[in-house]
């Protein structure tokens, strides 16, 4: 266990400074997000009202096509330099493949929150400085990313994968989407919500269930 999980965090340190050096997802996923909040800002005129209403809708769909555009590359820089074989012989288990790519997904995801929430609250003057809000948004990111690196691995080596990827991503994300949108107007709201207790079980549940799930499949998709 402590090889399987120091290999891991040695593989997510890997990605990270990569991606440090070359910022090309980064760039892409932060400036994508920043012009979708600026569109919706120019496009919705809202009251205060509404806009603390469609915020955490709103928060969490740029998230999700903006975190899209880093999961389409989470396996393509071995797969195009021709290293992931090597990287599958250098590692004690696959299934520590898919433990790093979906840390270093969620640590995407937590960047982009953090640069999404300010940018919101300054655009539409919504404070959404609450860090119960963001432990929303760090629950959805995780069974988003668990669930996205799944697909990613399975989508990786087709031509099509850019347009695979979100078609069979996306409805695996329902429950999460509902969720994190349903115990977010919640808080920001600060309305009484009965099944709010319901929804933060579902996210966990639903995250927990598919991190298992895809560390038990893992093996088998990538090697197929």
């Amino acid at each position: 266990m402590k090889t399987w999980l120091g290999t891991a965090w040695v593989l997510v340190w890997k990605d990270l400074v990569q991606e440090w050096r070359s910022r090309d997802v980064l760039t892409s996923m932060f400036s994508f997000a920043v012009l979708s909040l600026f569109i919706f800002n120019y496009a919705l005129e809202l009251s205060p009202i509404d806009r603390a209403e469609i915020a955490p809708g709103l928060i969490w769909v740029v998230m999700v096509f903006a975190g899209t555009l880093g999961l389409n590359r989470s396996f393509a820089a071995e797969q195009d330099q021709g290293s992931f074989e090597g990287l599958m012989m250098a590692v004690p288990e696959l299934s520590v493949i898919y433990l790093a790519k979906m840390i270093t997904n969620l640590l995407m995801m937590f960047g982009l929150a953090i640069l999404v929430i300010p940018i919101y609250s300054l655009l539409y003057n919504q404070s959404l400085f609450d860090l119960r809000f963001f432990g929303i948004l760090m629950l959805g990111a995780w069974g988003y990313s668990a669930a996205g690196t799944l697909i990613s691995s399975m989508t990786v080596q087709t031509r099509m994968r850019d347009l695979l990827l979100p078609v069979l991503l996306f409805p695996l994300l329902l429950p999460v989407n509902m969720a994190v949108v349903k115990s977010g107007s919640a808080i920001i709201t600060v309305s009484a919500l009965p099944e709010f207790q319901s929804w933060i079980n579902l996210l966990l549940v639903y995250d927990v269930i598919m991190t298992v799930v895809s560390l038990m499949v893992f093996e088998y998709v990538i090697r197929e």
